[in-house]
Formats: structure tokens, C-alpha cells, sequence
């Protein structure tokens, strides 16, 4: 179901099921940062998209017009959460799950491990003949199972937002199957 890394344009090969961020990472530590262009590329966003989430305080500001580890991966988790929940959604999700976009001393889990446990999360269900709750919990709480974080509540936090980012990733890729088929009816 999905070809691409969801929040990305990047085409999916079996290697993602280890790292998804492991695909990101090597553009990253290279280039010391994306600009504005390379974001655009990565992700089909357009420049005013990603500046208006830096301005809303969704994304912490570039340096030197260049966006770091944190903020890429912050603009990827939102993209692909933006098809099927509002962006006041999204951030009220995000600070639930790390605090302050400013402040990484306040999250539970870094984006890039986050990112990695949704990819991991959907590339496991997305053989499954249908998306069943019980099963979705089961391969949540196995993906978490080694993590520990700073608060007693912080693998609770991790799991009812993962669960929520996986429902909403789901249903953005069943969207999109749904207009490419009435697509297909309506001929075009």
C-alpha cells in the first residue's frame, strides 16, 4: 500500500522496514541541514507551506536557512498527517507528545525514533487483510516494548499517539486510493 515513506516522496524499498529515518539521515549529515528547496523535493511541499508552519510555531526556525534533524523530521511527521487531520490537530498531538517545538529537553521520544516506530507500525499492518484495533494495539505495545522514557506516563503518551498517527497515515493512503479509483470512473 505504500510506495513511498509516508510524509515523503521517496520511493519505499524492503531496507525502510529497519530505519525509515535511515533512508533521511545520510542527506542530512552530509549537507548539514536541508534548505528550503531540498525540503520542497523531499517532500512536494511548497516553500510558503513549510514557512507558514515556522511561523505558526509547528517547526522551530531554520539556522542559516537550513533545516536541522528536528525540523525536517517535524515537517515530515506533519505532512504525512495532514491529509487526514487538521494542522491544529497535528501540533496539539505533536506538543502532547514532545512539549515545546523550541525545547527537545521536554520530548519523550526524539522525531527521527518517532518516525522510525510509525513507519515500522504501518509497513507491519499494511499486509494485513483488514485494519483491526486489537492487532493495531499488538504491534504497537511489541514496537515500544524496549522503550523507556523520562515520565512514568511517557510509553502511554507514545502508544495512544502512535496509534492515532497510524490511523490517521491509514486513512490518508486510503483517501488517496479512493480519488485515484473515482479517478478512474469519471475517466481522467
Amino acid at each position: 500500500m505504500f510506495q513511498t515513506l509516508p510524509g515523503t516522496l521517496l520511493a519505499r524499498d524492503q531496507a525502510d522496514l529497519r530505519s525509515a529515518y535511515g533512508v533521511i539521515e545520510p542527506v542530512l549529515s552530509v549537507t548539514k541541514g536541508l534548505t528550503l528547496a531540498q525540503i520542497r523535493e523531499l517532500t512536494g511541499l511548497e516553500n510558503s507551506t513549510v514557512q507558514n508552519w515556522v511561523k505558526r510555531g509547528w517547526v522551530a526556525r531554520p539556522k542559516s536557512k537550513r533545516y536541522g534533524e528536528r525540523q525536517v523530521m517535524r515537517i515530515i511527521l506533519i505532512n504525512a498527517l495532514r491529509a487526514s487531520l487538521q494542522l491544529e490537530q497535528i501540533a496539539q498531538l505533536m506538543q502532547y507528545v514532545n512539549g515545546s517545538v523550541e525545547d527537545s529537553a521536554d520530548d519523550i521520544i526524539p522525531d527521527r525514533a518517532l518516525y522510525d516506530d510509525l513507519c515500522a507500525i504501518i509497513f507491519q499492518l499494511e499486509d494485513a487483510p483488514a485494519l483491526n484495533e486489537k492487532q493495531l494495539d499488538e504491534v504497537i505495545a511489541s514496537q515500544i516494548a524496549g522503550y523507556h522514557g523520562p515520565a512514568a506516563d511517557s510509553r502511554e503518551k507514545l502508544g495512544k499517539t502512535l496509534k492515532i498517527m497510524t490511523f490517521a497515515c491509514i486513512s490518508s493512503r486510503l483517501k488517496q486510493k479512493a480519488e485515484m479509483e473515482m479517478s478512474a470512473i469519471l475517466g481522467g
